[in-house]
């Protein structure tokens, strides 16, 4: 019986990263339905993404030093209800400005959740199950793709957007009960400092880690924060159905997301290298042969696959080869992670306002190509030449 808690609370924890995934990405699926009503262009509109992410990667920096002897999992509970008064916010918004406003707490629930969920999700179980752990527990980022992301696009298209930010809001209190009722606490031994924090960016693993993640996930937002007018204009996908290919997408990541494991658990630097090369080939696939609807069919699972792998795969990364610096390591990936996925919103939508859509996504292939060398550098000088794995 114990053991099935354990395994309930990590799936607990998945079902919140799940909620924090969906209300960080959720302007993405509605953008094309809830920029008009705002009166602002798309380009405009992608701030929804940068501004929480840019919050985000700030409160993750900083949620270890902060928190200190806390409850990590009380800290969890506090990012969901950030979640719902978020939501509440943006239900009620009748303008930009006022959307801005609720997405400042989702920034907050971003950042404190991702800083420490890792750590919680390791703390359920005994060490030998870490890989395994941690898999179950992001696997809710790639639901979040298979389900959150497209059902809050296709309730923006057929119900409006603001109800698909109330349904994420009801779901962010259930899971708060959820988490309370089911993790076990989990207490950090060592009380994080900021001179801490600055030692572990020093780890070696840790800048590569961080170098990898910049790359990576600022060249795939760039990019994916504008799918849907990707999908609309240049694919030819009627609104309508934006959903249905952004499910397609995330059925595909949740695959990646728990395929990926084996791979990790015998080496995450190769894991790493492998998901950046097939995340490179999908958006290659967006910028060269996704020109109507059934060349999107083909193009949008293969990417999928990929990204749904990157969150676990780069966690993973940092679990093996920063291990004694683990939590420091966590909190800068998370803010790392957050504030890339807010840049290459803002960059994304600077390049689609000035030159359109094609070297916004010839933009995400050169940066998510640039990160798959880097990896592949790491590989062949680390001191194993294939990193440690998650098991030992």
């Amino acid at each position: 019986m114990d053991s099935a808690r354990r395994w309930a609370s990590v799936v607990a924890l998945a079902v919140g990263i799940f909620v924090l995934i969906t209300i960080e990405e959720l302007p993405i699926g509605v953008l094309s339905v809830m920029a008009p009503e705002l009166g602002v262009s798309e380009g405009v509109a992608g701030l929804a993404v940068t501004v929480p992410g840019i919050l985000a990667g700030v409160v993750a920096l900083c949620t270890p030093v902060i928190v200190r002897g806390l409850d990590r999992r009380l800290v969890l509970v506090l990012a969901l209800a950030s979640v719902v008064v978020s939501c509440a916010l943006s239900v009620v918004a009748q303008s930009f400005t006022v959307l801005l406003l609720a997405r400042l707490f989702a920034g907050v629930s971003i950042g404190l959740y991702w800083a420490v969920m890792a750590i919680v999700a390791i703390g359920q179980v005994p060490r030998e199950h870490t890989a395994r752990a941690l898999t179950i527990a992001f696997s809710g980022a790639g639901g979040a793709l298979v389900l959150g992301v497209p059902v809050a696009a296709w309730i923006g298209a057929h119900v409006g957007w603001r109800m698909a930010f109330a349904v994420v809001g009801a779901l962010a209190a259930v899971v708060a009960v959820l988490i309370l009722l089911l993790v076990r606490p989990v207490h950090s031994p060592v009380k994080v400092t900021g001179r801490m924090m600055l030692v572990a960016a020093r780890h070696r693993g840790v800048r590569y880690v961080l170098a990898l993640v910049a790359l990576a996930v600022v060249g795939q937002f760039i990019t994916y924060s504008f799918i849907s007018p990707v999908l609309v204009q240049r694919a030819g996908v009627p609104l309508l159905d934006v959903g249905v290919m952004l499910l397609l997408f995330g059925i595909a990541g949740l695959i990646g997301n728990f395929a990926v494991a084996l791979l990790l658990r015998r080496s995450p630097p190769l894991g790493v290298l492998v998901v950046l090369v097939g995340t490179m080939v999908g958006l290659a696939g967006v910028l060269l042969i996704m020109d109507g609807p059934s060349r999107a069919l083909l193009v949008m699972p293969v990417w999928g696959l990929f990204v749904g792998a990157i969150s676990v795969a780069m966690q993973a990364f940092v679990g093996s080869e920063a291990t004694e610096v683990l939590e420091e390591a966590t909190a800068l990936n998370s803010a790392a992670f957050n504030a890339s996925i807010a840049i290459g919103a803002l960059v994304g939508g600077l390049i689609l306002d000035a030159a359109g859509q094609t070297p916004m996504i010839l933009a995400s292939v050169v940066m998510v190509g640039a990160a798959a060398l880097l990896a592949a550098h790491y590989l062949r000088t680390s001191p194993s030449g294939r990193g440690r794995s998650l098991s030992r």
